[in-house]
């Protein structure tokens, strides 16, 4: 499930001192993502998996230090239960649990929220709904479920953010807080490696 580990971040977990967790997997092939390896099987085939207990035992010894995990992917929520297990530990042991999010599935963030398992939610709005397909290379997308999992954050009463990776020529930036009906964080898309 986890294949990658940044020990110490000031800021992906706004407010907090954090570990970042970076999932295997996602249900979108968005061709600016930064986590290319994460994504494409050839590439996250050749990534180690982390074994659970090699984090839980990390996360132990800087407890007082570390407050909280970011975990992010690829997509998270493509793991459902066994996800929720893990963050069942982290919150039985102090750490509050922020989770990033492209929103495709909304019924496992609603079942996580329903455990109480999130403290704070981050959901990349990919574009205005009619070019999410064309986007994040999914052509019999469901964009009902996107906009399912907006309603689901923005009502669930814990702190959140929506954010967008600006890419030239592909998003419409003015369009989307009217969309949403909240702030988006935006931010500039900085190219790395191209899709396969």
């Amino acid at each position: 499930m986890f294949k990658g580990i940044q020990k110490l971040t000031l800021i992906d977990y706004p407010e907090h001192i954090a570990t970042t967790l970076f999932t295997g997997g996602c249900n979108f092939n968005c061709f600016w993502c930064h986590n290319r390896s994460l994504v494409e099987k050839d590439k996250l085939s050749l990534l180690p998996n982390i074994p659970e207990e090699d984090i839980q035992s990390f996360l132990l010894s800087r407890k007082g230090k570390i407050e909280g995990v970011c975990i992010t992917g690829g997509e998270p929520t493509i793991w459902g239960e066994r996800l929720a297990k893990f963050m069942k530990w982290c919150k039985d042991n102090g750490f509050l649990v922020k989770l990033d999010t492209n929103g495709y599935n909304p019924d496992v963030l609603l079942f996580y929220l329903s455990k109480g398992l999130l403290d704070y939610i981050a959901m990349d709005i990919k574009n205005t709904f009619d070019k999410y397909p064309e986007t994040v290379g999914v052509k019999n997308l469901d964009i009902s479920r996107i906009k399912k999992s907006i309603e689901i954050i923005k009502n669930s009463g814990i702190a959140h953010q929506f954010r967008t990776t600006v890419v030239t020529n592909l998003v419409e930036k003015d369009k989307l807080e009217e969309i949403i009906g909240e702030k988006i964080v935006f931010q500039e898309y900085i190219p790395v490696e191209k899709a396969s």
